[in-house]
C-alpha cells in the first residue's frame, strides 16, 4: 500500500529556542521529518459534543454551542522512514495536504516496525512551513601569468 498509495507528510516537533530579554519574545524552533510515503486513510468527520460548566451546573439556563465538527484521520508510518533518534509523541503535529493535524494518539507495531497515528485536524491554526535550502556554489579557477 505504501508504494502504490503513499502520500507525503511532515511530522513536526516544537521546541523552545532562546528568549529575547529586551522584548520578551520567544523564538520557537521546529524539528521536522519529511516522510515521502505514508499510508493516509480518508478523514472521518463526525459531530462531537463537549460539556461545559454551563451544561453541568444545575442552576444555569441551557446554553448552546457545545457541538463541533471533528475531522479524524489515521496514518500508518513505516519506522524505517523515521530517523533512529526520533520519538513519536502526542506533543507533535503533522502537516498533510496544507493542513495541520495534532496527534491524538499513537501505537507502535510489534518490534517497532511502524506507527499508527490518530490525527485530529486543528482548524484555524497557522500552518508552519519548514523549508530546506541547499545552496549551490560554482567554483572557478583563474590563472594569472606574466609574459
Amino acid at each position: 500500500m505504501k508504494r502504490q498509495y503513499g502520500l507525503p507528510i511532515d511530522i513536526c516537533s516544537r521546541t523552545l529556542g532562546a528568549i529575547n530579554l529586551e522584548t520578551g519574545e520567544k523564538d520557537i524552533t521546529y524539528d521536522a521529518v519529511h516522510i515521502r510515503r505514508a499510508i493516509v486513510q480518508p478523514a472521518r468527520e463526525h459531530r462531537d459534543f463537549v460539556y461545559d460548566l454551563a451544561y453541568i451546573s444545575a442552576n444555569k439556563d441551557f446554553t448552546a454551542g457545545g457541538f463541533f465538527d471533528a475531522s479524524d484521520r489515521r496514518v500508518i508510518v513505516d519506522a524505517r522512514d523515521l530517523p533512529a533518534t526520533w520519538v513519536v509523541d502526542e506533543n507533535q503535529f503533522v502537516i498533510f495536504d496544507n493542513r495541520s493535524y495534532e496527534i491524538k494518539s499513537h501505537r507502535d507495531f510489534a518490534q517497532n516496525m511502524g506507527y499508527i497515528l490518530v490525527l485530529r485536524e486543528t482548524k484555524g491554526q497557522k500552518i508552519v512551513r519548514i523549508m530546506e535550502r541547499n545552496s549551490v556554489l560554482t567554483l572557478q579557477q583563474t590563472a594569472v601569468g606574466v609574459v
